[in-house]
């Protein structure tokens, strides 16, 4: 089993815990990540289709999540390679939903997991450079992998990304590990992290 010795006594419920593909148990209520691998969210992040599976071909959040770390400046890239972390259990909410939902409340229920992810793994969350590159990202996909829809897509920018080729899951898993492999010197210490939210608010 992935993570931590549990205490047999005290079972997370299954009604508020995740578990995920080695074992490891991630409990809601109070979110530990401590031990949770690095591949349980790779492989979770490759299985997770984007823009509702409305692509022409299957397109994970794994493989957008490298786009975005090879779009941005090299001292983000850690950052962008984590930044939808949080949808390896949530699954790629489209921005709608949220909005439908109430995107604030959504976003403060899942807040507490999402910093508990960000200080395991050692990135930071709402970096900006990383949410302007999401967005072009974005515009790539509309471009390359959406069906033709009579929308506005005003609120992008231009693409800047060659043409996207879908590689299926279990290449998209191959794929994050293997970025992570190259970019996990750039891992924020706690410190660091907190310097960063720091300027950010400036």
């Amino acid at each position: 089993m992935g993570g931590k010795q549990l205490d047999m006594f005290m079972k997370p419920s299954g009604r508020t815990a995740i578990v995920t593909a080695s074992g490891f148990v991630l409990d809601l209520n109070s979110p530990d990540a401590s031990g949770l691998p690095v591949e349980d969210v790779a492989r979770a992040l490759a299985y997770q289709p984007r823009w509702c599976g409305a692509t022409k071909k299957f397109y994970s959040v794994a493989e957008h999540s490298v786009m975005v770390s090879r779009l941005v400046p090299e001292e983000s890239a850690y950052d962008a390679l984590w930044h939808d972390a949080i949808e390896f259990i949530q699954g790629d909410w489209p921005s709608p939903l949220k909005v439908y939902l109430g995107k604030e409340s959504v976003n403060r229920k899942l807040e507490p997991i999402e910093r508990e992810l960000a200080r395991h793994f050692g990135f930071e969350l709402h970096v900006p450079v990383v949410k302007e590159f999401d967005l072009v990202a974005m515009a790539t996909e509309v471009r390359d992998l959406l069906p033709p829809a009579w929308m506005d897509w005003g609120h992008l920018p231009e693409p800047a990304f060659p043409h996207i080729e879908p590689v299926g899951p279990e290449q998209a898993f191959d794929l994050f590990i293997q970025r992570y492999d190259e970019i996990k010197h750039l891992r924020r210490s706690a410190s660091e992290r907190s310097k960063l939210r720091r300027d950010v608010r400036r």
